[in-house]
């Protein structure tokens, strides 16, 4: 059959050509067939987005290791000493590597709340997250004071508090984003995803997409028009299917762990990794692979669309902003290669 098919090409190739240059040809040929065409590898391209860590990172991340860990409603000793473990606190430090010394306690304190929730809410039914998200919304909002017995509560709002003070437009901005996560988590609808179309659509929402973009803006303080916001539109699109996709492939081995273990609504495993090997009969491993060179493809079309922007000449605000997605996205990989969060020693030695 091989044989045939190397034939084939041979006679396209050969169609015009001179009989000089058939020797070269045949000889190509042949190596053709001694070279494997594709060699699987675990181990992606590395990523094209630049990484940096926020000059004051140490400073912060034990500032506010130390005030999760001693205030935080941790189910047990180990699952508190985990969260240490994973650096949790980084992932903002090297998501927002440039926020503004005055903002980045705030920035990385709200990320992290984010991050603990979801938490809680993996181990609830989805009537029980709503109920919680319930509670938290109007404390969040400043509308109702928290009772300082319950840390879930103190904490939330004092972290929205000390946002608003420091500024409560951009602060607005950050909690609609955060508004459309928690519900995102929480609805049904999450086990009514198909398809990747409809799994990515739901997962721009629960995986805190806005809610991430709004701190960036809120980290640097970059305040934009609506015709600016209007002309992000396709980076937010890229920053979600690469953001979800890094996520869903590296957290994949945790989730399915966690929900073997709870069984609970909240931990219903909805993943890039799974729905592509559903789709296409692709094993888990193999799909993470070719996963893999889809991001990297995605970094292509934002680097096309990033040089296009710019070159029709933009504000230094948006430009800012976009340049800070890119750290977004960057860090965002480095972080979830390496953190002890998904529990996962080979992604350690796998990472770029």
């Amino acid at each position: 059959m091989f044989q045939a098919f190397y034939r084939t090409i041979w006679r396209a190739l050969a169609l015009g050509r001179s009989s000089g240059s058939e020797y070269e040809m045949q000889a190509q040929l042949a190596q053709m067939r001694l070279t494997p065409c594709y060699t699987a590898s675990d181990v992606p391209p590395p990523t094209e987005f630049p990484i940096k860590v926020h000059p004051k990172a140490d400073e912060v991340c034990a500032e506010t290791d130390e005030y999760f860990y001693k205030n935080w409603p941790w189910r047990n000793e180990a699952e508190g000493k985990l969260f240490l473990q994973s650096e949790t606190n980084r992932w903002a430090c090297l998501a927002m590597p440039n926020a503004w010394d005055s903002r980045v306690v705030d920035s990385v304190r709200v990320n992290t709340l984010l991050f603990l929730l979801d938490d809680i809410a993996e181990r609830m039914t989805f009537t029980e997250g709503k109920e919680l998200y319930k509670t938290l919304t109007p404390i969040a909002l400043g509308k109702t004071l928290p009772d300082r017995n319950k840390p879930l509560e103190w904490i939330t709002y004092d972290i929205w508090k000390s946002m608003r003070a420091t500024d409560a437009e951009l602060t607005e901005v950050v909690w609609q984003g955060a508004l459309l996560c928690i519900m995102a988590q929480v609805d049904d609808a999450r086990t009514k995803c198909p398809d990747i179309g409809s799994l990515l659509k739901h997962r721009e929402k629960e995986a805190g997409i806005a809610f991430v973009a709004g701190v960036l803006r809120f980290a640097q303080r970059i305040r934009l028009t609506p015709a600016e916001v209007s002309l992000m539109s396709p980076f937010f699109t890229l920053y979600s299917v690469h953001g979800v996709t890094v996520n869903d492939i590296l957290s994949y081995d945790k989730e399915v762990r966690l929900y073997e273990e709870t069984k609970c609504e909240g931990a219903f495993i909805l993943n890039m990794t799974q729905a592509f090997s559903n789709d296409t009969g692709l094993p888990q491993r193999a799909s993470k692979r070719v996963l893999w060179i889809l991001i990297r493809e995605w970094e292509k079309i934002w680097a096309e669309k990033a040089k296009e922007l710019r070159a029709r000449g933009i504000s230094n605000a948006l430009s800012e902003y976009l340049t800070g997605m890119e750290y977004v996205l960057g860090g965002n990989e480095w972080w979830s290669w390496r953190t002890k969060r998904y529990q996962n020693k080979q992604l350690v030695a796998w990472a770029p």
